[in-house]
């Protein structure tokens, strides 16, 4: 039985309201109201029902009520005594982000943050953009890393990197070009070569776009930064990259109403969740990673 669930058991019962059980327990009401329901699923029971701006605990609630506090004082009990013992409890914490984001930002920053930490042990999952913020809702995934972070759901997001949108091309771009960046409606006279739409780099070229009322030609859409960048070496078009893909061409920064075209990526997860300082130590150290490389790249 999830830790979780329990506490959120007991401090609806004891507040009798969502409200001010969620303030106590520092969550969304979105979030504590998934929890009982969770809770309610798993043990076939009815533990609550709404009165007025209230929730009444019912009969079962009032068994479990006992069970339930001394389970959590065998596991604080339990804590302690590893905290006595100066053992640290084995942590697995498994990241959702699509294939790139892993490839750029995650990966590098794994091996420096186990080597300091030895009991924590960092697992991904690689999706499509849509589904990360889904698979931390269902505790599938401890974190994830995503360019469009809901503000609905209760879940803590926090920047991790901010990645320019660059055109990529095998020809020189103009000197004005290379210093301040090509407008979008230039880089539209052009053939384009573009990720898919499971990416945010897309997503967001797609929104500046539909601003401008702009309809380019795109000549490829493909799901590899690699194979787009080929495609553009072969002559067939500009490739619309994020600046975190590495390239031998010649690149410049898109240019949109006169700002930098560009998107943030944030880690987002649950702030309930139950080794929520170990990832936010990975999140600090993912965003001090990628920080650190780029200042390299640029000298």
């Amino acid at each position: 039985m999830d830790k979780r669930l329990l506490e959120s058991f007991v401090a609806v019962y004891r507040s009798g309201s969502l409200v001010e059980a969620a303030e106590r327990l520092n969550i969304s009401q979105s979030a504590l109201s998934r929890r009982i329901t969770e809770l309610q699923h798993r043990l076939g029971l009815a533990l609550f029902e709404p009165s007025g701006r209230g929730m009444v605990a019912t009969s079962d609630a009032h068994d479990l009520l006992p069970l339930a506090s001394s389970a959590l004082e065998g596991i604080a009990r339990l804590e302690a005594a590893a905290r006595a013992n100066s053992v640290q409890p084995s942590v697995q914490i498994t990241v959702a982000a699509t294939a790139h984001t892993i490839e750029t930002v995650v990966a590098p920053g794994i091996a420096d943050f186990v080597r300091d930490k030895p009991n924590i042990r960092i697992g991904v999952i690689e999706t499509n953009g849509v589904e990360i913020e889904n698979l931390v809702l269902s505790g599938d995934a401890s974190m994830g890393i995503t360019g469009r972070p809901r503000y609905d759901t209760g879940l803590v997001d926090q920047q991790i990197v901010r990645l320019d949108i660059l055109a990529a091309s095998p020809l020189p771009f103009s000197a004005g070009e290379r210093r301040s960046g090509i407008d979008l409606r230039a880089l539209c006279e052009r053939d384009l070569l573009v990720l898919d739409r499971g990416y945010q780099s897309r997503l967001t070229l797609d929104a500046a776009l539909r601003l401008l009322s702009l309809s380019p030609s795109i000549r490829h859409e493909g799901g590899s930064g690699t194979v787009i960048l080929a495609l553009a070496r072969a002559g067939l078009g500009t490739a619309v990259i994020p600046a975190t893909t590495r390239t031998d061409l010649h690149t410049a920064k898109i240019i949109a109403n006169g700002i930098v075209l560009g998107m943030d990526l944030a880690a987002i997860w649950d702030p309930a969740l139950r080794w929520r300082t170990e990832v936010e130590q990975f999140a600090d150290r993912l965003r001090a990673s990628f920080s650190t490389r780029t200042r390299t790249r640029r000298r």
